[in-house]
């Protein structure tokens, strides 16, 4: 009698292990709706059920499937962090922190599960944790590209631009035309105002064949701060053939680069643009148009474009100040002159300007004088 019980349990046994195998075969082939009909006639089947679900995107029977299975084994770490990771796609970053947090505690050395740890405390807000988990991956497994990028990304999300330079270099060591990596070495070196390395990147970029609205964008304005000035205007040129042409501070730089050229009926053309494409306040256009009429010695034009930006930002003491200095070079009549002076000196008492101000005043003042006298 005991050899028969023996020999059941053992036909028993091998046909749940060959339904099992059926079922899991039907996995592989997608076949998801047969192999989870199999898996809940199957005991100790609730990890396998559930992996079907996420597979399905049937997320909640999903979880439900995994925290049944953990009444029976709470302790096997795959099913755990299969369970952590679906909550965290599941926008359940609370749940998914206490799960990684158990799991990267019972193996520090897991980088993986310090990458997930990193993943979900960009989830709570707490990006100096998450930087702290992402590096920690990183030093455990110095290969590991996801946490590396996204250990960068916070870098240069929290301004600590050196850092993200420093810690990008490594992975193009190994792969120098990582297109993502290239990126954000390239976004770290404009942060850091370092426009030459930004240049040579973002141009290998675009060898590489990643022509994007923010690599032009962001080529042309380095270009522009390197003092290359036809470059930028020519990526500026291709930026609004290409993606925007109503982007009034595009044609607001491209006017300033014409300027530096002296190529002034195109750096007029282009501020005149960028008025008619920016509302409401234009005071830094009209004080753009107005340096361009000073250039080209039109100080009526360069007077009436300053009191427009004046009337955009009356607030403003700096404004007020070119408004006057605009006037001066304008106007013949010494009293005219002196009554913008005054004008401004009432308007902004507390402008750094009124000491320079003041001093023009008096010097009008002195030549109206003498003037009278003769």
């Amino acid at each position: 009698m005991k050899k028969y019980f023996v020999f059941a349990l053992f036909i028993c046994s091998f046909k749940l292990m060959a339904q099992l195998a059926v079922a899991d075969s039907l996995v592989q082939l997608g076949n998801y709706q047969e192999a989870m009909e199999i898996y809940k006639t199957e005991p100790k089947s609730e990890f396998k059920l559930a992996r079907v679900y996420a597979q399905m995107g049937a997320i909640y029977e999903a979880l439900d499937s995994y925290q049944q299975g953990f009444k029976r084994d709470s302790l096997s770490l795959q099913p755990r962090f299969e369970y952590a990771r679906l909550a965290l796609s599941n926008n359940d970053p609370v749940t998914a922190f206490n799960s990684f947090l158990s799991l990267s505690v019972e193996e520090p050395d897991n980088a993986t599960y310090q990458y997930y740890m990193g993943k979900t405390h960009e989830e709570l807000s707490n990006d100096d944790a998450a930087i702290s988990a992402f590096a920690k991956a990183v030093s455990l497994n110095t290969s590991y590209r996801a946490a590396r990028i996204e250990w960068v990304k916070l870098l240069i999300k929290k301004r600590r631009f050196r850092e993200a330079i420093l810690q990008a270099k490594p992975a193009l060591e190994w792969y120098p035309n990582d297109i993502k990596m290239n990126s954000l070495i390239a976004q770290s070196y404009l942060g850091a105002k370092r426009y030459d390395k930004a240049i040579e990147r973002f141009e290998l970029l675009f060898s590489l064949g990643n022509d994007t609205e923010f690599n032009r964008k962001s080529l042309a304005w380095s270009y522009f701060n390197d003092r290359q000035w036809q470059l930028a205007i020519d990526n500026y040129e291709r930026y609004n053939s290409d993606y925007e042409k109503a982007d009034s501070l595009v044609h607001f730089i491209m006017s300033q680069a014409y300027l530096k050229l002296g190529e002034l009926e195109l750096a007029q053309d282009y501020i005149e643009r960028a008025i008619a494409i920016k509302t409401p306040e234009l005071d830094q256009e009209f004080l753009q148009l107005a340096t361009v009429y000073v250039r080209q010695g039109d100080y009526k034009n360069a007077f009436y474009a300053t009191k427009r930006a004046k009337k955009e930002k009356p607030e403003d003491d700096v404004i007020g100040y070119q408004y006057a200095l605009a006037a001066d070079q304008y106007y013949a009549d010494k009293s005219k002159k002196l009554e913008f002076y005054e004008d401004f000196i009432g308007a902004y008492p507390e402008s750094p300007y009124q000491e320079i101000a003041t001093a023009r005043a008096e010097d009008l003042r002195k030549e109206l004088f003498l003037a009278a006298k003769k």
